[in-house]
């Protein structure tokens, strides 16, 4: 009997292993992640107000991606960060900058290592077993949307900063949810702006 305790503890902590190890890089694919580009000699202080730029992005029949649900929030919470930030939004002549963003959602591919089964042999009496273990690779797809915004020279459209922003897309989720995403991704994003701050 005592061997056979110490071959049911053995697939315990097998088991508690490899869960542990996918939920870790589950949780890793599911994280926001943001960088920035920008030039290092240029200032940033001078800039008190922007515009939107008419947007050029091409319909792309996901309509995720095609949404004026979704378009409405980026820009919703593009323009609260900014005031936060004490940038000012104008209708009429020329601000210090446009503001230009895209999205798009691409299908990713990753593989993790698991157990695939356990399989368990006692000695006589009990007294002795082992323990073998079959492992394979399980393939998993995800969406992941990627979201850029660009910050441009008004006069002639260079880029004077650019944000970058991805994180896993959930297709079946609440408006609430969505919403809550755009704000948190916004909020990362822009917290780099100005950079140096």
């Amino acid at each position: 009997m005592y061997g056979r305790g110490v071959i049911m503890g053995k697939k315990y902590s097998v088991c508690v292993l490899v869960c542990f190890l996918f939920a870790v890089f589950i949780f890793g694919c599911s994280s926001l992640e943001v960088s920035q580009d920008y030039q290092p000699d240029r200032d940033f202080s001078s800039l008190k107000t922007y515009a939107w730029k008419v947007n050029d992005q091409e319909k792309t029949g996901d309509m995720r991606i095609d949404s004026q649900l979704m378009d409405d929030r980026i820009r919703k919470a593009t323009e609260e960060k900014l005031m936060e930030k004490g940038f000012t939004k104008i209708t009429d002549g020329t601000p210090d900058f446009y503001i230009i963003y895209k999205y798009s959602i691409s299908r990713k591919i990753y593989s993790t290592p698991v157990s695939t089964g356990l399989g368990f042999g006692y000695g006589h009496y009990g007294s002795a077993g082992t323990i073998g273990i079959r492992t394979g690779t399980e393939i998993n797809e995800y969406d992941e949307g990627l979201l850029i915004i660009d910050f441009l020279k008004p006069d002639s459209d260079i880029v004077l900063w650019r944000g970058n922003s991805t994180r896993v897309v959930e297709t079946h989720s609440t408006p609430e949810k969505r919403i809550q995403d755009i704000d948190q991704t916004i909020g990362k994003l822009l917290a780099q702006f100005p950079p140096g701050k």
